[in-house]
């Protein structure tokens, strides 16, 4: 990505709101604040109540329905409860892994899980209809599309009134909720990582300790982007301030800065990846070359796994000794 893309995407997050054209007008979509979860979570119980009204069940009622008739099998909620825990249980393990090369490979197997597990998720959802969850869920959503669609960039006018906004049609409300998705996506929290360790960003970051002093604006007043802009920008001020040697090319790779960073703590605790801080090569058991780079930042690690296979999956002592940066 180029710098004016991040320069533009911090602009939008610190603007508030984002524009964009429907129906060839331009259109100011309000970017979320606590305060307008708090407005959702009002209509969302509003619309699950008119939901029970009319006749709908809960998600527990029609659980205990499918069951009942046979239409879904309490193996298949037992297997969503295992695959739940288990995901959970990697993700907390890949926090306390060494090698990135480990994350990885955890990280792959969680991917599997979570993706049987969103199959299994809506293959139940597929078998119980509509419940009054789903309905209020849908309804509330387009609540808080219309609340955040406003006709001026001063965001004091509603696009649409409640009435209005009854009128339009399917497919203008998906247009709308593209929009709306848009914006998420633009500003993920990965996206707003990267805008933040670009270099343009760098004089802000000692700035970000106080959120609202950065803004002028009481920390109930911010949108969930801005709130993300000062919060990253805060973990990696504090990673830059407090871990030494960081490799040039991580500064700037929000992943490889936060392997590096929670590597060299591990290490500081006591998990030592190589045998001699005075050595003139780095090793680890069980590392690639890419994971003591991580760790150390040394250019001349190795990977005892890697020389161990140039010499026939063993390495004896003077080996082992001559890797570590002593005459033998």
């Amino acid at each position: 990505m180029k710098e004016e893309f991040y320069i533009s995407l911090v602009g939008e997050a610190f603007d508030g709101y984002t524009e964009a054209v429907f129906s060839d007008k331009p259109v100011y979509i309000k970017h979320i604040s606590i305060t307008d979860q708090r407005y959702l979570h009002k209509h969302y119980e509003k619309y699950r109540q008119v939901a029970l009204d009319r006749g709908l069940e809960t998600e527990e009622e029609r659980s205990a329905y499918v069951l009942k008739e046979g239409i879904w099998e309490e193996k298949d909620d037992m297997e969503i409860q295992s695959l739940e825990f288990e995901a959970g249980n990697l993700k907390r393990t890949i926090k306390s892994l060494f090698l990135p090369s480990q994350k990885k490979a955890m990280q792959e197997d969680v991917d599997e899980k979570l993706k049987k597990l969103q199959e299994l998720k809506l293959k139940k959802k597929e078998v119980m209809g509509q419940t009054a969850e789903d309905y209020a869920a849908k309804r509330s959503g387009d609540e808080i599309l219309r609340y955040l669609l406003f006709k001026d960039k001063e965001l004091t006018q509603h696009l649409y009134s409640d009435d209005e906004f009854g009128e339009l049609e399917i497919w203008e409300i998906t247009q709308l909720g593209l929009l709306q998705a848009d914006i998420q996506e633009r500003l993920s929290d990965s996206r707003i990582q990267e805008a933040v360790l670009r270099p343009f960003f760098s004089m802000y970051l000692s700035l970000c300790e106080d959120a609202g002093g950065f803004y002028r604006k009481p920390i109930t007043d911010l949108t969930v982007y801005q709130l993300r802009v000062v919060l990253f920008g805060r973990m990696f001020y504090n990673i830059f301030q407090y871990t030494d040697d960081i490799p040039d090319d991580f500064k700037q790779d929000p992943q490889k800065l936060l392997n590096f960073s929670e590597a060299q703590r591990n290490k500081d605790s006591g998990h030592k990846g190589k045998i001699r801080d005075d050595a003139d090569a780095s090793v680890a058991f069980g590392a690639t070359k890419e994971d003591i780079k991580s760790l150390d930042g040394d250019p001349n690690a190795v990977s005892l796994s890697e020389e161990a296979k140039k010499h026939g999956g063993k390495l004896d002592m003077k080996q082992m000794m001559r890797l570590a940066g002593h005459d033998v």
